[in-house]
């Protein structure tokens, strides 16, 4: 499915959320492709539609101190969280959010004047904290993998003969293993070059033939070159938290800055007026 069909999809009712929800309609300043087509890892046919944005928290939230958090719409892959969840997440290198940063321009479903702000202002988040939080995501992926290994090695997998258990497990434990390396390539164009970069063109033939089974085995296991290519890029990301630029939390003070700026104009209504300007989401 093409970015121009997503976008012809959203408008269908299914989506309505979007337009309706109590939390959405003009408060959305981000709206973007999550999962494997913002990644260049989409297979045709076969992906599901991930959608990620980012909604202003009313005036009354600000003035009251609430957060509706985020807004998950499950039988659509969607979640939109609020300004200050999603800035509270930024700050924390949250890879699942920080990707919505480093979009490609045509993966941007919708951007707000308010959004573009959020994105001009991306490297405020970025420290060497992404180190452990990557580190983190990519262990989470190494135990999924581990986890699912062992699965196929179990003759009673899910009741099912050995072909069977194979492919219901291949897919998994390919797309496993090609995210716990694009977590770590995505961790150092942060380090390296301070760019948010979630689109992984450069990588994308490795990241494609790791997901399509081609570092697994006859028995459906990860092979030796897998492990090789792993322990390369964890030294790596040694390397690069040691002589990476970036300091060790994010510019903490920029950051209040810029989330008060926001906020004030959500509470003397100057978003509003902008809205009434044709920012509106539609």
């Amino acid at each position: 499915m093409t970015v121009e069909e997503i976008r012809e999809k959203l408008k269908t009712p299914e989506y309505d959320f979007l337009r309706n929800n109590q939390h959405l309609g003009s408060n959305i300043i981000l709206l973007g492709l999550g999962g494997s087509y913002s990644y260049g890892m989409n297979i045709e046919g076969k992906s599901d539609i991930d959608i990620r944005g980012v909604a202003l928290n009313s005036k009354e939230e600000i003035l009251r101190l609430q957060n509706f958090g985020q807004v998950v719409e499950a039988n659509t892959d969607t979640t939109i969280y609020s300004f200050n969840k999603m800035i509270e997440l930024l700050c924390k290198a949250n890879p699942n959010v920080m990707e919505q940063l480093g979009l490609k321009p045509e993966h941007y479903l919708y951007i707000h004047p308010i959004g573009q702000e959020l994105l001009n202002n991306s490297q405020l988040f970025l420290s060497k904290r992404v180190v452990h939080s990557f580190a983190a995501y990519a262990k989470d992926q190494l135990t999924k993998l581990d986890h699912q290994s062992s699965q196929l090695m179990d003759e009673d997998y899910m009741g099912m003969g050995r072909r069977n258990r194979y492919a219901a497990a291949h897919n998994k434990l390919g797309k496993h293993m090609a995210h716990l390396i694009r977590l770590y390539y995505m961790c150092f164009d942060i380090l390296e070059n301070q760019k948010i970069v979630t689109y992984r063109d450069q990588e994308h033939d490795l990241l494609m033939n790791i997901r399509n089974g081609e570092y697994l085995d006859k028995n459906q296991q990860p092979i030796s070159s897998f492990y090789d290519l792993l322990s390369e890029l964890e030294k790596r990301l040694e390397y690069d938290e040691k002589n990476t630029s970036l300091s060790e939390t994010p510019n903490y003070q920029k950051i209040n800055e810029f989330r008060m700026f926001i906020n004030e104009k959500v509470v003397t209504g100057k978003i509003e007026k902008e809205n009434e300007k044709g920012f509106c989401y539609v």
